[in-house]
Order: C-alpha cells, then sequence, then structure tokens
C-alpha cells in the first residue's frame, strides 16, 4: 500500500502526459523514413490444460512499403522479405517459400509491417497512467478493452517503459485475458537496438530461398519488370534426374538456375548460381534447357528477358 501510495503521488506530480506520449509514440513510428531493430521477443499462454512458452529473436527492416524484412530465430524460424517487386515468405518447419506479386495500388499489396511494440497505442484506449519513472525510461501503465461478440470483451494491459527524449518504447510487457475464460497470455518485447531514419543497403531486402526448401516458386527476375516487359510464364516444366551419387549421399534441396527467356520462349544463357553437387547442378541444367515459357511482352510483342532465376527441386523420394 506504501508503495502504490508513493507512485500515485509520484505520478500525480509528474509532467509526463500519458496520453500525448502515446500519441508521439505512434506519430515517430508513423513519420519514419526508414528504421531497422533487434531484440527479443517471449511469450506464455496459461489457462486450462494451457501452459506455452516461446522466446523469440527478431531482427526487423524497413525501408518503404516494398521494402521490408522480418525475421526470427529460436523457437521456429520465419523470414519475410519485400523486395521491391515480391513479398517473399518462409516459416519452419515448412518444406515450402512463398511468392506474392507486390500491388502498391492496393493496401494488400504493400509490405509495411508495424513493429508489434509500436502497434494500436491509442486504438480501443480506456486509461493510461505513468506508475513510475527511472533514470532511463517513464512507465506507463495502458488499459484497452477490445469487444468481441455477443457482448465480450478483452481487456488488455500494457506496461511500456517509454524513452520520453527519443519518443521511443525500449520494453514492453503485455497482458492479455477474455470475457469469461480463464486463458492468459503475456507478451514480453525489448529492444537490443532501434535505429529510425537508417541508410539501409540494398542486399538487406533481397531473399535467399532457404535450404532444404522444395517448392519451385516459378520464374523470378531479379530486377523485376522493368520498362513495360512483362513477366515470361512457365507452360512445361520438365522434372531433373537424379544422380546415383546423391541419393547415395542422402542429398536434396533446390538449385538455381539463372537463365534469359527468348522471344520464342526458350531458355538461353544458363547458369547454377546456387548448387547442390553430386552432379545434381548439371541434371538441374538439362531438365531447365528443355523448360518451355510463354515469353515476355513489351508493346503486345515477344522478347527476351534477362535475369531470370528458377529452382530446380531435388526432393528425395
Amino acid at each position: 500500500m506504501v508503495l502504490w501510495a508513493f507512485l500515485a503521488l509520484w505520478a500525480a506530480q509528474t509532467s509526463v502526459d500519458p496520453r500525448v506520449l502515446l500519441e508521439k509514440l505512434e506519430a515517430s513510428s508513423r513519420d519514419a523514413q526508414s528504421w531497422r531493430a533487434e531484440g527479443v521477443e517471449t511469450g506464455e499462454v496459461t489457462g486450462e490444460g494451457l501452459n506455452l512458452h516461446t522466446e523469440t529473436a527478431f531482427k526487423a527492416a524497413f525501408r518503404d512499403s516494398s521494402h521490408v524484412r522480418w525475421e526470427t530465430s529460436g523457437d521456429g524460424r520465419t523470414l519475410m522479405v519485400c523486395d521491391g517487386v515480391d513479398r517473399w515468405t518462409y516459416a519452419e518447419p515448412g518444406t515450402g517459400f512463398y511468392r506474392v506479386a507486390l500491388v502498391p495500388t492496393t493496401e494488400a499489396g504493400t509490405c509495411r509491417p508495424g513493429l508489434p511494440i509500436m502497434d494500436g497505442l491509442l486504438d480501443n484506449l480506456v486509461s493510461a497512467t505513468v506508475v513510475a519513472g527511472s533514470r532511463d525510461c517513464d512507465t506507463i501503465r495502458a488499459e484497452y478493452r477490445i469487444p468481441v461478440g455477443r457482448g465480450g470483451s478483452t481487456t488488455i494491459i500494457r506496461t511500456l517503459c517509454v524513452d520520453s527524449g527519443r519518443n521511443l518504447i525500449l520494453r514492453e510487457r503485455t497482458e492479455s485475458s477474455a470475457t469469461g475464460s480463464n486463458a492468459r497470455s503475456v507478451r514480453t518485447i525489448a529492444f537490443n537496438s532501434y535505429e529510425r531514419d537508417a541508410k539501409i543497403p540494398d542486399e538487406t531486402f533481397r531473399f535467399e530461398v532457404p535450404t532444404g526448401t522444395f517448392l519451385d516458386p516459378g520464374p523470378q527476375i531479379d530486377e523485376g519488370d522493368a520498362g513495360g516487359v512483362s513477366r515470361p510464364v512457365l507452360v512445361l516444366k520438365v522434372e531433373p534426374m537424379w544422380t546415383e551419387e546423391a541419393r547415395q549421399a542422402g542429398v536434396s534441396g533446390m538449385v538455381l538456375v539463372s537463365l534469359t527467356v527468348d522471344a520464342e520462349g526458350r531458355p538461353q544463357d544458363l547458369l547454377v548460381t546456387r548448387g547442390l553437387g553430386y552432379g545434381l547442378d548439371e541434371r538441374a541444367i538439362e531438365a531447365v534447357r528443355q523448360w518451355v515459357f510463354r515469353a515476355g511482352l513489351k508493346d503486345g510483342a515477344a522478347v527476351a528477358v534477362g535475369k531470370v532465376t528458377v529452382a530446380v527441386d531435388f526432393r528425395m523420394p
């Protein structure tokens, strides 16, 4: 009681307005031209028959709505990369990676992921109070109530350690509970580093096919559809032949082959850019040489398109 009375007295005397500070935090996150961050997120879900715990490290970078990278490691690896043309996603223990073309004119076609710690600071806010202060941050307790079906609601308590001078959340603890449920979830996020308006090199937003994945995403053009040239479309795919050497060694994965698709839809100038060895690189070239494409078009006429990369799948039967 004495401690809480002291904190209440301290909060009453402080000049920090928690709602104003939350508004500044949202604005600074929204207005950042670029940012990159690293940190650790932990989660717990408890309740009847539930006792789950996760811990993941994350790295994130944002340059604009079509150049984003989000990567996690720890309890399951995930990777999402927007390279300016496509959004690539991969998650363990999956065996495939996926690609979706970005369409900047639609909300679904953009790729800006807000950092969870910066999201929804004002949405459904019930109250916000400064409860403590320290050398590195002001601690804000914010309560949210989110309506759900049939009169229910989810209550969320966010405890934020805020660097007021930099408009930056350093650490956060979020507790969630729903009406009529004994389940409770707790999430904590702490930044190891956070930099706004950072200069982020182009290679940060380059997707590398994860080793051991098998899904063939079809033709990929490294530089996009420049100059009004449409992408070649794969219409006939010949599967590669294995080598006995690779079978005995238990080798599997993908070979990446770069090529040019000529105006007749035939592969030219084939080159392995990521191989597996054991004779599989040569078998990949043999297979891709027999593939047939619908040629790229410019102004309605078929044209050759270079800088195409395809993935050739070698999966153990």
